[in-house]
């Protein structure tokens, strides 16, 4: 027996070499964390190696620390990213405790790449991947709140391609759920690790999506200089250096397009570093392109002063569906500018360096393009690919170069057409296996996922797993979404009711105004809601395009406002902003909702720090204001009082309708006396019945 496994408790001694759940045989110990240790298992059924997460049994006293890890395992089971490490099942074992079934990775701890300065394009590249599976997090609802190297993993993906996967949800925080999906955390209690905490979690305020934005900036910070910016062998000093020390310069060298992404992504307050995950990537890939390329950084500065100057930053994206004028395939968008209050010029000018250098992207692609044929399809006209799909479709080639694109670039349109037969004429497995070889040949080939998803959603209870593969697809290649049939497909799925949140996901990461049709239709639910948070992400992305303003319903939202006030970040704020607009707008339709909806509870234990306890007052006066003037007004025509009810899972539903408070009725006069009913003669029906039938009668 190991040392490690020796001074294990007796219970977690006792796992190895037995099986668990039924399905689970344990192996081995692979290490010991903080929280139980980790096993090299094997699934009996699927015959794979898995690991297996237990919870020390000490710890399962405490409910607090139970429910925490059962909301690791509910919301790390949500991730389905490359970059995230993926949950496949959790329960208890006969002895009661706490497991979970993940992935068994090969390979170590991104401190092993640590501990010397990397060059700026390899730390911007692994920066770049941490921040993908932090955007996918994010989107489903989930902060890590411990992001360190420790709990980033380095592996390498079927390709042999090197692999960042964020481990341990541990204190993972469900940002948009509610009742009892969502970890409460006591007030002034500190979660994280001091080094790479963020400045609010070190002050003991809850934390947003934000707070692992900040601890991706110390990361940055540490692969660039070689160290973390804070150090000191006492936790308390950290924590304090967290919330009050600035950062120091890092090496001279360093670009300042570069130096300028971390000191944004290191702001003390919240609200001056970038705004989401999403706003990281696009950036750190546009400061990617700019260090490998050959653009005159005289000019990008003239661009970022010009910007300054006329008060908006333009803000390229690798997308092909964002809004504005798309350029070579590469949507523009036009964003205020904002100058963090306690920044200098030269932090906002460098933050500006990096927008207006992805502004250069579309001069700067076409031009490697022509020297790198592989780039070829990926930075082509939307023409120039659908041109070259038809030539390959018929056989013919346009030129010697798209020949050599097309031959190296994916399966042989033959085989593409043999699984569409296979799929049409019902012959499941073989289409599989045919797909399944293809697929290992051409792992990320558009076409090949998209057939995968064809064949699941064949498959009896494979809707959601379709799905995935429809939005694999379109990352491959976002002009599948132009294609009709495709995009028949994709709608379809979309609307797979236990799929909604995956739905959700691929529409606003992957399709842009091609899932605006979508989301207006998740927006006007009132049968089942999204979320307030989930609610909001679709109103935003549906902003995009003023001409979805006139199709969103604006009642029904406000209404959802007020009703899930509770489950927003500043919830009281929330309910006091949809009273306002109510007022604004009153109608009787808002009668049966403003009296369901109760104020947010002002107790600072109960709100957390989200907010000011001030923020909640005069909520309830407000509320009884609003509900006598709306009683008062009359029902339009088809207007429908029912109230919508929110559920345990955060979502709602709408109860029987409620009405508008009916005056008592009139007594009613007093009935007369009943008069008694002459009783039928018994022998004269048996007689008349006798003589039609001519048969015997019965009495």
């Amino acid at each position: 027996m190991s040392a490690a496994l020796a001074n294990l408790h007796p219970d977690l001694q006792d796992l190895v070499g037995r099986t668990i759940a039924e399905r689970y045989r344990v192996d081995a110990l692979l290490g010991v964390g903080g929280m139980g240790a980790v096993f090299r298992g094997h699934h009996l059924g699927l015959h794979r190696d898995v690991a297996i997460k237990v919870l020390h049994p000490s710890l399962t006293r405490d409910p607090e620390i139970k429910s925490r890890f059962d909301s690791e395992a509910r919301s790390a089971s949500r991730l389905d990213h490359p970059n995230c490490l993926q949950i496949t099942d959790y329960g208890t074992t006969e002895h009661d405790m706490k497991f979970m079934v993940m992935q068994l990775l090969d390979g170590g701890e991104l401190t092993r790449l640590l501990g010397r300065p990397l060059a700026a394009d390899r730390a911007l590249e692994l920066t770049l991947q941490i921040c993908r599976g932090l955007e996918h997090a994010h989107g489903q609802g989930v902060i890590h709140r411990d992001v360190k190297p420790e709990n980033i993993f380095v592996t390498r993906d079927h390709a042999d391609k090197e692999t960042l996967k964020l481990v341990d949800f541990g204190i993972a925080k469900i940002a948009s759920g509610g009742g009892s999906e969502q970890h409460k955390t006591r007030a002034g209690l500190i979660f994280g690790t001091p080094a790479y905490m963020s400045p609010e979690q070190a002050a003991g305020v809850e934390a947003d999506a934000r707070a692992d934005l900040y601890s991706l900036g110390i990361i940055l910070f540490e692969m660039l200089a070689g160290h973390p910016p804070f150090q000191a062998d006492d936790p308390v000093a950290l924590v304090r250096m967290q919330v009050g020390a600035d950062p120091p310069p890092l090496p001279p060298d360093t670009a300042p397009m570069v130096a300028a992404i971390v000191e944004r992504l290191l702001a003390k307050r919240r609200d001056d570093r970038f705004s989401s995950a999403r706003e990281v990537r696009e950036i750190l890939e546009a400061a990617l392109v700019m260090l490998r390329g050959e653009v005159s950084s005289s000019g990008v500065v003239e661009m970022a002063v010009a910007s300054l100057h006329s008060g908006s930053i333009p803000i390229t994206t690798s997308s092909p569906h964002s809004t504005g004028i798309p350029i070579n395939g590469v949507g523009t968008t036009m964003v205020p500018a904002q100058s963090p209050p306690r920044s200098t010029l030269k932090v906002a000018l460098g933050i500006a360096v990096v927008a207006a250098a992805s502004v250069a992207l579309w001069q700067y692609l076409p031009r490697r393009a022509a020297d790198d044929p592989t780039t070829t399809t990926t930075v082509s006209s939307q023409a120039g690919v659908e041109e070259s799909s038809a030539l390959a479709a018929r056989g013919e080639n346009a030129n010697d170069d798209s020949i050599e694109v097309l031959a190296g670039g994916g399966p042989a349109v033959d085989a593409i057409a043999e699984i569409d037969r296979l799929l049409l004429s019902g012959k499941l497995d073989e289409a599989d296996k045919l797909l399944m070889a293809l697929r290992d040949e051409y792992p990320k080939d558009a076409q090949l996922s998209w057939r995968l998803g064809r064949l699941l959603t064949k498959r009896k209870g494979k809707r959601t797993q379709a799905l995935v593969a429809y939005g694999v697809a379109i990352e491959g290649d976002p002009t599948l979404l132009d294609d009709n049939e495709f995009y028949a497909e994709l709608h379809d799925l979309l609307r797979t009711p236990s799929a909604r949140d995956e739905a959700l996901d691929i529409a606003l990461h992957s399709m842009g105004r091609y899932a605006h049709s979508f989301l207006l239709e998740l927006v006007n639910n009132e049968k089942k809601p999204l979320t307030y948070a989930k609610r909001h992400r679709a109103l935003d992305e549906l902003a995009t395009d003023p001409a979805n303003e006139a199709m969103i319903n604006r009642q029904l939202n406000t209404a959802l406002d007020l009703l899930q006030a509770h489950q927003s970040l500043t919830p009281c704020g929330s309910y006091d902003a949809a009273l306002t607009a109510i007022a604004a707008a009153p109608e009787f339709y808002f009668w049966a909702r403003v009296q369901r909806a109760v104020p947010p509870v002002a107790d600072p234990a109960a709100l957390g720090a989200r907010e000011d306890k001030a923020a909640c007052e005069d909520l309830e006066a407000r509320r009884q204001v609003l509900l006598a003037l709306l009683v008062t007004l009359t029902p339009a025509v088809g207007d429908t009082d029912g109230e919508i009810i929110i559920d345990e899972d955060g979502g709602t539903t709408p109860a029987a309708p409620a009405s508008k408070p009916a005056p008592k009725p009139a007594p009613k006069p007093a009935p007369k006396p009943a008069q008694k009913k002459k009783k039928s003669s018994t022998n004269d029906d048996c007689s008349r019945l006798r003589d039609l039938k001519k048969k015997k009668c019965w009495k």
